[in-house]
């Protein structure tokens, strides 16, 4: 069975929107000395996680939503707006391998011309093809723009950046450079994010 912690990282993981403009859920979990519990990807939840959360114990409220309440026939309950861990749990500064990542990695940069996509115009490309032998890992895999992804092909081509495995803080550096979208302005007392990359969202 999964511990909490295990189990907010599986729902990071799932859950999480594109990086370049990342999409808040509902409740900011933070460790018990009161920083983030994951950068990469940023520790966010859904409400019913969060509640649930409070009931087994495992959390505590920080802060509430003002006009946000969950009712049931007998009961009613506040949505947690941030929630900290009620004993510390070691970080795993791992970096997940996943399209996501690899384009945040790349900063959203094709790796063969240079220029700079919405994600939904980038690829995922094998610099030594599979059909050659490439395999799937950092160390093989770019970002590419579509048309350079179809013109390159199965040919072998240098990308700009030779790839390769990023360290968590290299990518936590990245990801404070990106928007997100927040459901409690409150939240950047302790993500200390840059002011003109954050926005509310009701």
């Amino acid at each position: 069975m999964l511990n909490m912690y295990d189990a907010i990282i599986y729902i990071l993981h799932s859950q999480q929107a594109s990086c370049k403009e990342i999409i808040m859920s509902d409740t900011l979990v933070l460790n018990a000395d009161y920083s983030p519990l994951c950068l990469v990807p940023l520790s966010v939840i859904d409400w019913q996680t969060a509640v649930k959360a409070v009931f087994t114990e495992k959390v505590t409220v920080i802060k509430n939503y003002d006009d946000w309440v969950v009712r049931s026939q007998h009961l009613e309950f506040p949505v947690p707006s941030i929630i900290v861990t009620n004993t510390y749990i070691k970080p795993e500064y791992t970096v997940a391998f996943n399209r996501k990542m690899v384009y945040l990695r790349d900063q959203y940069r094709c790796q063969y011309c240079g220029s700079k996509f919405e994600h939904n115009h980038l690829t995922f490309d094998h610099v030594t093809p599979r059909s050659k032998g490439g395999e799937t890992t950092w160390d093989n895999v770019v970002t590419a723009c579509v048309t350079c992804n179809f013109l390159k092909g199965t040919d072998l081509i240098n990308p700009l950046t030779e790839p390769r495995a990023p360290t968590y803080w290299e990518m936590a550096k990245l990801v404070r450079r990106t928007h997100i979208h927040v459901k409690d302005p409150a939240w950047n007392e302790y993500l200390h994010w840059p002011e003109e990359l954050i926005r509310a969202v009701g």
